[in-house]
């Protein structure tokens, strides 16, 4: 781990965050796989397709997920143990030691929040007494602004974990609660970064042409960069946090 860097002011901090990450050429990398992503997730087979073209297209939408965590992965290491400019180089690099880690880390928080979202649904149908297919309609209309939300509460979730290197779940979330109580007071920039593409969403129509939506993903995966940057470097500046006595996680 680097050594501590000399303490910044708040406002060359936010600034910093937004220079590094808009001039590195590794995130707009990742930024241009997360983009090919969605438009994959939203392209069809054609309905006459033979079942190996399906089959073949679902084994690219596969491969490119798990290329696109890679990269995610090298990227957050790599920011998280510098402070200059990240390249594409330091990108596929940066995943070589920690991929296997992160994977593990992304499908344990996966089932949790599924876990989390369907307790909510049953517990919603229980006391409202509606039919699921009303939950369900009101659900999804819900669903984006309290991952929005959650996303902003936890803001500081991954970069300890790729700062401080601790890749088990309820102890980086719960150390993630604990510095983002602890820094409330400089919460209106992380806010303005993870909430406005939230209200910008909502705003906007629900029949987006393909461009415009991609932009606006383009631009909510930006601003994400930039949040994590200015928490990574938040958490450069502390000292290191102190050992959490728990049973090590699976």
């Amino acid at each position: 781990m680097p050594e501590t860097p000399p303490q910044d002011t708040e406002g060359a901090r936010r600034l910093h965050a937004l220079v590094r990450v808009l001039l590195s050429a590794g995130v707009w990398m990742v930024l241009g796989a997360q983009i090919t992503l969605i438009f994959l997730f939203q392209w069809r087979a054609p309905s006459e397709a033979s079942s190996t073209v399906t089959a073949l297209t679902t084994l690219l939408i596969a491969m490119a997920l798990m290329l696109f965590f890679y990269l995610e992965a090298g990227a957050f290491h790599a920011l998280a143990h510098a402070r200059d400019t990240l390249s594409v180089g330091q990108v596929i690099r940066g995943g070589v030691p920690i991929f296997a880690r992160f994977l593990w880390l992304t499908l344990k928080a996966g089932v949790l929040l599924a876990v989390a979202l369907n307790l909510v649904f049953m517990l919603a149908i229980y006391v409202t007494g509606h039919e699921p297919k009303a939950i369900t309609e009101a659900f999804y209309r819900f669903l984006d602004p309290v991952l929005g939300i959650a996303a902003f509460v936890f803001v500081y979730w991954l970069p300890f974990v790729f700062v401080r290197q601790e890749f088990r779940l309820f102890v980086s979330l719960r150390a993630a609660l604990r510095i983002a109580r602890a820094r409330l007071s400089h919460s209106a920039f992380l806010a303005l970064l993870i909430l406005a593409p939230m209200l910008l969403a909502g705003l906007l129509p629900a029949d987006l042409s393909a461009p415009l939506a991609l932009a606006v993903n383009a631009f909510s995966g930006l601003l994400g960069w930039i949040a994590y940057v200015y928490c990574v470097e938040s958490l450069q500046e502390l000292p290191p946090a102190e050992h959490v006595a728990t049973s090590p996680e699976s």
